[in-house]
């Protein structure tokens, strides 16, 4: 039997973050587990559409308790905005079960964040029985990765993705700082499991591709004109959040925790092979050295 959605278990008494949960399958994810039984922040920038959401998602759902939906202000452009909120979540809540880092951006234009930063990279556990999960939306767009990037210095945090550096808005550029975001969550990732393995922690790490879904973050490294006709062939932002749900949720990902810590999965239940640069220990490395530099100057 296929999984999906009704094979979630039972979430009560869990507390689930979930970044980006106002739209697309950021959306479907948090209306999923909350029907679960789980009470779920939605981490987002704009207090009207995270809101938005979530009366979307009691008036479809009105046996729903509305304590379980929760905004979360967090701007991921800005690291001390993170920070703001990791430490506002930090004094409301006792506990977090999982993180679910679905939010992402593909955009046309070569933005940075407010540190100069491309704009795509921006103790639950020690209870007993704890399930603690963190989970890593990429895709196998990190195939398109610059190859010039490896992540050995803060600058490259800023890379552009174009072959002329001037070119901002070629679609190689697009495609190019695309990938180079995903590779960053897969390395980051694997990086993050090695770290908590290291440290004796039971929590998971886990990184995954939802697919090719018909959201306008997923189609937004396609040119325009092709957007109507990719819709018909990609997947429904239901569909395309199961990955990212079966990751967070299913029992099975606990039970075989030593299978599943710090893989990468393309479908529910299915770990996949990434990119042999994505599996590269010495990248992950210094990927996760040069964060922890950026950490160190920011304000908080």
């Amino acid at each position: 039997m296929a999984w999906d959605e009704t094979s979630i278990p039972n979430l009560t008494g869990k507390v689930i973050l979930v970044t980006g949960g106002n739209s697309g399958i950021g959306f479907e994810t948090v209306k999923q587990l909350v029907l679960h039984g789980a009470k779920v922040y939605i981490g987002a920038r704009s207090e009207s559409r995270a809101k938005q959401a979530i009366s979307d998602i009691l008036s479809e759902n009105p046996s729903i308790p509305k304590e379980l939906l929760e905004w979360l202000p967090l701007d991921l452009s800005s690291l001390p905005n993170v920070i703001k909120a990791a430490n506002l979540f930090s004094t409301t809540e006792t506990r977090l079960d999982i993180l679910i880092n679905n939010a992402g951006i593909s955009s046309d234009e070569y933005v940075t964040t407010k540190e100069g930063f491309e704009q795509s990279l921006g103790a639950t556990a020690d209870v007993p029985g704890s399930d603690v999960r963190i989970v890593n939306v990429s895709s196998l767009a990190e195939k398109f990765a610059s190859s010039s990037n490896n992540f050995t210095t803060v600058k490259d945090f800023s890379d552009p993705g174009a072959t002329n550096p001037n070119d901002y808005t070629s679609r190689k550029a697009v495609f190019k700082r695309y990938g180079i975001s995903k590779l960053a969550n897969i390395l980051f990732t694997k990086e993050l499991q090695n770290q908590l393995t290291q440290q004796n922690s039971r929590i998971i790490a886990i990184t995954l591709d939802p697919g090719p879904v018909a959201t306008d973050g997923g189609m937004g490294v396609f040119p325009g004109l092709l957007k109507p006709v990719l819709k018909l062939v990609m997947k429904s932002p239901a569909k395309g959040a199961l990955t990212q749900l079966f990751c967070a949720t299913a029992p099975e990902v606990a039970r075989e925790a030593a299978r599943y810590r710090g893989q990468f999965l393309n479908g529910p239940g299915k770990i996949a092979q990434s990119s042999e640069r994505s599996r590269n220990k010495e990248l992950a490395q210094s990927l996760w050295k040069i964060s922890e530099e950026v950490l160190k100057g920011v304000d908080q």
